[in-house]
């Protein structure tokens, strides 16, 4: 008896967790993001743009250099796009164009804390992100009968380097884990698509638009440190 007891408790004792810190973390994030073509377009008088609701999910890496800075590697999706609206039309008014997305970043967060768990944190970094499933050239029409207006989408680059800055709010969890709440931008490094907006009988008239994918996401992040997927080294005897 005194052995099958001695047994079951080394066998528990190897596989519990071990609570000591790590300066690793792993973890994912997920959200809203919202894009639109550029301010500085300009449209004829009976369009506008709108901003588009898409989502995003990804894998993180976080290795923290000290107490207060980190270093951030992440890939996920990410569904961006643009909308263009007519504003003299009662129905079908848009076009509303999704795109796909897999994306890298890297970046550096900076925390300053508050209370015993709680912090405030900056980001920024670079991304980069890759077109899935997109032909170089594209026509969308706002309905699929009677179509009232039209635009032609030719793809610039299937890369896509964006610069990012966010700010967060999150804690600490008694194990070592993070949460996050963060709400950060991602602003493009250059233009990814030229489209071309047709109109009129015909669609005899047109004016250039261009996209290059910025957005705005608003999420959350939860991390797991990486000492708590350690076993330990200790055994209890009686």
């Amino acid at each position: 008896m005194k052995s099958l007891l001695l047994s079951t408790v080394l066998f528990l004792g190897s596989y519990n967790m071990g609570f000591s810190q790590s300066r690793w973390m792993i973890g994912s994030s997920a959200g809203v993001g919202f894009s639109k073509t550029p301010g500085s377009d300009t449209l004829a008088n009976q369009f506008s743009t709108r901003n588009r609701l898409g989502g995003y999910g990804n894998l993180q890496l976080s290795y923290d250099l000290n107490r207060a800075t980190s270093i951030l590697i992440g890939a996920g999706y990410l569904n961006a796009g643009y909308k263009i609206n007519n504003d003299t039309m009662a129905f079908n008014t848009s076009v509303n164009r999704g795109m796909h997305y897999f994306n890298g970043s890297l970046g550096m967060a900076l925390r300053q804390k508050f209370g015993k768990a709680n912090y405030i944190s900056e980001k920024f970094g670079f991304s980069i992100n890759y077109e899935l499933g997109n032909n170089t050239r594209d026509t969308f029409n706002n309905q699929d009968a009677g179509t009232r207006f039209r635009i032609i989408q030719e793809q610039q680059r299937v890369w896509n380097a964006l610069g990012f800055v966010g700010v967060a709010f999150g804690g600490n969890t008694e194990g070592g884990n993070r949460y996050e709440f963060h709400l950060t931008y991602y602003q493009p490094l250059s233009t990814t698509h030229n489209l071309r907006v047709q109109h009129s009988e015909f669609f005899s008239r047109e004016f250039p638009l261009t996209y290059r994918g910025g957005n705005l996401q608003i999420g959350i992040n939860y991390y797991f440190n990486f000492g708590n997927f350690q076993k330990t080294e200790e055994y209890f005897y009686d």
